[in-house]
Parts: C-alpha cells; structure tokens; sequence
C-alpha cells in the first residue's frame, strides 16, 4: 500500500521541475507516489516529466480538465492512492529526509497536520518581504502554536504539510476550495479542529523567482487575502448582529472596512493616530484607541516592519487587555 501520494500541480515548470523530480527521487523514505498534473502548460514541462515515466513507477502524469491550481489538485488526489498526502509545487525542492520526517510524526498521530520549518532560495537575492515571511512562519514552527495567528497570514507554507487522506473524503474536498487555495484549506482544518504539529527542521526549499504564480495572479492578490480571512473572521469568530472593534485606516484597514460594511457587520472605527487623521474616513468617524473596549472582539491591522513600533503596539495591547487568539486578531 502506497503511504504517500504527492500532488503537484504544474504549469509551464520547464525549467525547475526536474530538479524537483529528482530532489524526490532522492528522498529517504521510499513509499510514495508523484502525481502531476499538467496544467495548460505552454513550455515543455510535460517533456520534462516524460523522461522520468519509464524510469520510475511511482511517477505519473495527468492531463488537467480545468484550467488551475484547485482542478490539478482535485484531479491528482481522486488518481491517488496513498494513506496520507501532500502537496509539492514544481518549482520547489524537498530536502532528503523530508517524507521520512513528516511520516515519522504522523504515524504516531494520524489526526494531525504536520509541518516544518521552510528556507527561501533564489539564483538572486531573496526579497526582505519573502525573508520576513519565512522568519515568521519558522517562529510559528518553534513555537508550536498556529491558530492564534491565522488571521495575520496563511500560517502553513502551501507545499510544507502532510495529512491523512480523509482530511479530503470526509472534512473537505480540494474542489471545496477558493483561492488563495492554501490559505483557504488552513481555515478550514482550524474550522474542523484538525490539531497542527511542527517539527524543528528545515522540510522545504522554497524557490523564489520572478515567473511564480503568487506574484502575478489576481488570486493571489492582498485583496484577495483580506476577502478570504474577513469572510471566515465573520462566519467564525462572532455572533450574527454582534458589533466589534477595528483598528487602523491604513490600506489593510479600509479593505475590511469595505469588506465588513459589505457583510453589514456594524463596528466601530480606531486608529492609533486618530487625531491626526480626518475625522471620517468611508465615511464613518474615526475613534481613539484609548476609547477601545477589551470586552468586544477586535481586528487589529497595524503591524508595521520595525520591532521598535511592533513592541509598543503588544505593550498597549498587553496594557489594555488584549490577548491575540481570545479577543484580539492581527489581520
């Protein structure tokens, strides 16, 4: 019985996916199946993946019936056969004991998720943006602790997990999902209380180039981000006709302003400079923050790069009575 099957979706890969094949090839663990599916692709990415049909088994190529990433993904796991899956982008690497490590904790606890850390790589320098983002999802790992977090940003990196294989036959199906797919399906698990669990070493290569899809699809957009996570914010953290609190006139705050005035969900407007700001914005009066109130729920945007600024911010929080994950949620 084939223990884990790889999903991979790829789209005009041609020049990454072999040494993603190969980094597979090479993985300890041996019980395992690839599928890819074939996305469209203009290049001769299913040339590349040919080479390696007759050399290996394990490997299989599919055709995608509908065009992007959530098709590819439903059509390679309805074609697998393994006992828990993951995902692998083809443009990435795993490291060589990645399978072995992932199944060694899922073994022992098949209801989880498991993840671990992640490594940006580039022919040219990383993007601080990219960095900061893998510091703080490496953080999420040595801490052990996902969900409080979950409205700031996709918590799981989207090819970094492993999950038992009726997380899509009973929980949910990958034709369930929206984009952005991988923040959607982390919501989802918080939503079904599957428990995350992370082990310290580095279980992807993350390459980063100027041809990934999460640069230039709409879908992948900050707008589509704060659509996704103010949606199941509304569905799942408060009551129907409950009022709430939101904090910052920034670009993140009026995108859920917007959203939530779109929901008609009342709330009551903050900013941390309120007298310097006018007095309405979208027109709706802009409060102080020393006039918030612990005891409603609050969406905090302001989360600037500098630690100076971010430490001040948890020194108010802290002081005020909010607790990121209870009643406070960094979007």
């Amino acid at each position: 019985m084939v223990q884990i099957s790889i999903l991979m979706p790829a789209k005009n890969a041609a020049n990454f996916i072999s040494d993603c094949i190969i980094s597979i090839l090479g993985q300890t663990f041996a019980n395992w199946e690839l599928i890819v599916v074939d996305d469209f692709s203009v290049d001769n990415t299913i040339d590349q993946v040919e080479f390696f049909l007759p050399r290996d088994p394990r490997i299989k190529l599919l055709k995608n019936v509908n065009r992007g990433i959530i098709p590819a993904l439903h059509l390679a796991f309805k074609s697998s056969s393994g006992l828990y899956v993951t995902r692998m982008d083809a443009d990435d690497l795993m490291p060589p004991d990645k399978l072995q490590l992932f199944y060694n904790v899922i073994s022992q606890k098949p209801n989880c998720v498991v993840t671990g850390k992640v490594n940006y790589f580039s022919d040219q320098l990383v993007s601080e943006g990219y960095l900061r983002y893998e510091n703080w999802l490496n953080s999420l790992v040595e801490g052990n602790e996902f969900y409080p977090s979950i409205y700031r940003e996709c918590i799981i990196a989207s090819p970094n997990w492993l999950v038992k294989r009726d997380c899509f036959e009973t929980d949910f199906q990958f034709s369930d999902l929206t984009y952005p797919e991988d923040y959607d399906m982390v919501f989802k698990w918080y939503q079904t209380g599957r428990p995350i669990v992370s082990i310290s070493e580095v279980t992807h290569l993350w390459r980063e180039h100027q041809a990934r899809t999460s640069r230039h699809s709409d879908d992948y957009q900050q707008e589509s981000f704060f659509k996704l996570k103010t949606n199941y914010f509304v569905d799942l953290e408060i009551e129907r006709e409950e009022k709430i609190q939101l904090i910052g006139t920034g670009i993140k705050g009026k995108l859920v302003a917007k959203i939530l005035d779109g929901k008609k969900i009342e709330f009551d407007w903050f900013d941390f400079k309120a007298d310097q700001n006018s007095s309405q914005i979208l027109s709706r009066k802009i409060k102080n923050v020393l006039d918030l109130k612990n005891d409603k729920k609050t969406i905090l945007t302001v989360w600037p790069t500098d630690k100076k600024t971010q430490n001040e911010i948890l020194k108010f929080c802290f002081e005020h009575g909010f607790i990121f994950g209870e009643n406070c949620w960094l979007f």
